[in-house]
């Protein structure tokens, strides 16, 4: 069965009419759909891949990192692979959890809605623990996020990152990301071969200090994972996609689904509840 699965991934990942022949058939299931209106800020974003997100109150980020620094101090670097850590627990999945408070907040969860047109699936909410590395990694190299053809995330800051060397998200708009070769497989590109392809392009680095936030589309803008070098960032990443992404929802979305529903239907009561299990595929 697993095989079977993989095989089928495989094909919707890879060819565009079976991905839109999905996307047709799983029309219907989303009837319960929270309708809006392209607001000036999903209109920037869905024209230029991205725009400044709210900004953080200071309680709220200090709440925010009392949970979460310490967690990160217990991190061990590992020397291949990623270098970032999801610090989120399932327990974290709660009406008072502060960042449950920011992922459903009208400030973050509204301007999905509308970017989305009301037809979007929430695909995580992780608070990253970037650890400084020597040499570049995979994730650290130029790429889109190939989860979805469109995709919206809300990345926060829980640390200062004011200095290139304290990993900010760099990215390069969904305009000039057009300039930068199509390709029937996954592109990882260092920093010079996307600079010869970017030609008179700009490079964007998202600058900010703790509790600020900018929106953008991974998947339609050029970007690289963290190159923390002098000391860790923590970031929250709120993401969401189309009703029907290429790849599954994480883990801890999927595994505590009716939890999640249960905590937003408290937290945002002004929301349709069929809207609610919608976006985490429980209709």
């Amino acid at each position: 069965m697993t095989s079977l699965r993989d095989i089928g991934s495989f094909i919707r990942w890879r060819l565009i009419p079976v991905r839109y022949a999905t996307m047709l058939m799983e029309y219907g299931k989303n009837a319960g759909a929270q309708r809006a209106g392209v607001s000036k800020t999903t209109g920037i974003l869905d024209e230029q891949g991205y725009h400044a997100g709210p900004t953080l109150d200071a309680e709220t980020v200090a709440a925010l990192r009392e949970i979460y620094v310490p967690r990160g101090k217990t991190v061990v670097p590992k020397d291949r692979g990623a270098p970032f850590v999801n610090l989120v627990k399932p327990e974290d999945f709660t009406v008072d959890s502060p960042l449950m408070k920011v992922a459903f907040s009208q400030e973050v969860l509204d301007p999905a809605i509308d970017y989305f047109g009301g037809r979007l699936t929430l695909d995580s909410i992780q608070v990253l623990y970037s650890y400084p590395t020597e040499k570049l990694r995979e994730s650290q190299f130029w790429h889109k996020d190939y989860g979805d053809r469109k995709s919206f995330h809300c990345v926060i800051y829980l640390n200062d990152v004011l200095t290139d060397d304290k990993g900010p998200f760099v990215f390069v708009d969904k305009n000039d990301t057009k300039k930068i070769r199509k390709s029937i497989t996954i592109r990882r590109l260092a920093d010079d071969e996307l600079k010869a392809e970017l030609g008179n392009g700009e490079v964007r680095t998202f600058y900010g200090k703790a509790g600020e936030s900018v929106f953008v589309d991974p998947a339609v803008c050029y970007h690289y994972g963290s190159r923390c070098t002098s000391e860790p960032r923590f970031a929250i990443f709120v993401t969401f996609n189309t009703v029907t992404p290429f790849v599954p929802a994480n883990s801890q979305i999927l595994d505590n689904a009716e939890r999640l529903v249960q905590v937003a239907a408290q937290l945002r009561p002004d929301l349709n509840p069929r809207f609610l299990r919608n976006i985490v595929r429980l209709n």
